[in-house]
């Protein structure tokens, strides 16, 4: 449960949400707030309507609205879901990890994956864990035989 103050009544509350604004006693009134806030804004002739030509704000061509939120035209908005900005946690993958690849039958991944969970691990970590044991091994026959 995340803490929260209501941005309404500035009361604190719990939420299972970490993106909550209002008590479950302001909701109510936020969503008539914003309801009013539309049609204000729509009765104004402010509000986008579907069907409409707007320009866009990227490459200022002409396009046709096909949604209310639509800022962008459609080879712009493609543009910018290309270039959104990676995750943390995959940036720090990319940044510190490389993928190798290995190929088994749908048979012993199954018997590889089972025999991981039986050991608590993850496939991974059974592997590098496996790799790690066969290096100490060779290591000690080298040891072994140069004795």
């Amino acid at each position: 449960m995340y803490k929260h103050t209501c941005q309404i009544c500035g009361m604190e509350f719990e939420s299972p949400s970490a993106r909550a604004k209002y008590c479950i006693y302001c909701r109510d009134k936020a969503q008539v707030m914003r309801n009013k806030a539309y049609k204000e804004k729509k009765q104004a002739g402010e509000a986008v309507a579907i069907g409409s030509e707007q320009i866009c704000s990227i490459c200022e061509k002409p396009y046709k609205v096909t949604a209310g939120s639509q800022k962008y035209c459609k080879e712009c908005q493609q543009k910018q879901a290309r270039s959104k900005k990676i995750s943390s946690n995959a940036q720090y993958a990319k940044a510190n990890y490389k993928t190798l690849k290995l190929y088994v039958s749908a048979e012993e991944r199954d018997a590889i994956k089972a025999y991981a969970e039986t050991l608590g691990m993850s496939v991974n970590k059974l592997l590098l864990t496996a790799l790690e044991t066969f290096k100490e091994l060779q290591k000690e026959k080298k040891q072994n035989e140069s004795d």
